[in-house]
């Protein structure tokens, strides 16, 4: 039988391995579609004017901008992304910002907190971020998942995706529109070839009271124009539905009874957080909840961090769940008159927390403050509880024992001895 201590190596190393391996796997998925080409690290990676590359470029840096020529596919990890030359292949890009005012003649793929394309594209147009400009023009479908958008270019074929908030059209589309959407604007000066259709998109089908509705003018170029309305489930479905918040619901009480039962004191500093401290809790909360899934994507593309990456999203995923428990500790304690322990406040405050999300768009908005407000409270409350222990520690260690170099080593006389 193997000790406890070569088990448990076994374990560490089977998770770095499966680490590993699957930052390997998204490396060889990212390169194996493309051929082995140039590789440029730098603060800033610039192709001037007059360069041309005459293979594949993979680059890594806070800004990457392309003045020249790449007559393979450019493949980045920056900040900003800068195109005013010329890309024939395609475009792979994970950045903050993405502005492409030159040409590229295959397709653009971007994971970006903006997109603008004042150039062309050749092929496709496919973006994921907050908002998604095109001044330009894309020869075929331009493919986004976004907050917003606005097509002032021409597309060669269709705009299909899905806008949390707005869709903004005055320039041409050769043939359909078709996007779940909360607001579609199309002016008198846009031009579609065939049909417009929109609905209600995939996140806000969760938020109740969050409709999809069109704005488009009358003199606007446009064939057919249908809303799709959501198919209307079957009772089953909505019993399983029903079951499922239910169970949700049961899962919130017990993880939260578990956590404050097995850790007292984080949950009671969590708690005492929210309450006297509430702005910076929150805007901790929020920078956690914005910056750990743009850190995940990051890291994971490389080998060593990837292992970290995993754990810091598995966190992130039980803290979107639990997060609620240190606000709704602090609330029902604050809200009810008679005096609740821990455990009874958290019920009293997570039974109202339900029924007020019931309320369309304000219980969406009231789960997404609560939550946040609850995972910057966790943190926190871990750093101060770590902080305070290494205090307790070094005050608790004898004066013989401090850290730093001790006299007798220095030939120096130690007073008193």
């Amino acid at each position: 039988m193997s000790s406890p201590v070569r088990s448990r190596s076994r374990r560490v190393f089977a998770a770095l391995f499966a680490g590993r391996l699957l930052g390997l796997g998204v490396l060889v998925v990212l390169v194996v579609p493309f051929p082995v080409g140039a590789v440029a690290t730098s603060g800033t990676v610039l192709i001037p004017e007059e360069r041309v590359v005459e293979e594949d470029l993979f680059a890594a840096g806070s800004r990457v901008i392309v003045e020249g020529t790449i007559k393979g596919d450019l493949t980045v990890t920056t900040r900003r992304l800068i195109i005013r030359g010329v890309v024939e292949g395609d475009v792979n890009g994970l950045a903050w910002s993405v502005d492409i005012s030159g040409q590229v003649g295959g397709t653009v793929r971007a994971l970006a907190w903006t997109v603008d394309v004042s150039g062309s594209v050749g092929d496709d147009l496919m973006a994921f971020g907050r908002s998604v400009e095109l001044d330009g023009n894309v020869g075929r479908d331009l493919l986004v998942a976004a907050v917003s958008a606005r097509n002032s270019g021409t597309v060669g074929r269709e705009i299909r995706g899905e806008l949390l908030w707005s869709l903004y059209v005055d320039g041409a589309v050769e043939r359909d529109i078709d996007v779940g959407v909360h607001r579609l604007t199309i002016t008198d000066s846009a031009i579609v070839g065939q049909a417009v259709s929109y609905r209600r998109g995939v996140l806000a089908q969760n938020i109740r009271g969050w409709g999809a509705r069109a704005d488009i003018s009358d003199s606007a170029d446009v064939g057919l124009v249908a809303e799709v309305k959501p198919t209307p489930t079957d009772i089953s479905v909505r019993a399983l539905r029903l079951l499922f918040q239910l169970l949700r619901f049961v899962g919130l009480l017990f993880t939260g009874i578990v956590l404050i039962g097995v850790f007292p004191r984080l949950s009671q500093r969590a708690a005492d957080r929210v309450w006297r401290r509430p702005g910076s809790t929150f805007l901790v909360g929020l920078l956690v909840f914005l910056l750990v899934p743009v850190a995940f994507v990051v890291t994971l593309f490389t080998v060593v961090l990837a292992p970290l990456a995993l754990l810091a999203l598995g966190l992130w995923l039980f803290g979107l769940f639990a997060g609620a428990v240190p606000p709704l500790v602090a609330l029902g304690r604050r809200l009810v008159k008679s005096r609740f322990e821990m455990v009874g406040a958290f019920v009293v405050a997570a039974i109202g927390w339900r029924v007020l999300r019931l309320v369309p768009l304000v219980g969406f908005l009231l789960y997404f403050l609560i939550v946040i407000w609850g995972m910057g409270a966790w943190v926190m409350a871990v750093w101060e509880g770590s902080r305070f222990s290494r205090r307790k520690h070094k005050s608790s260690l004898p004066a013989g024992d401090a850290v730093g170099p001790r006299m007798e080593l220095l030939g120096l006389d130690v007073p008193g001895s």
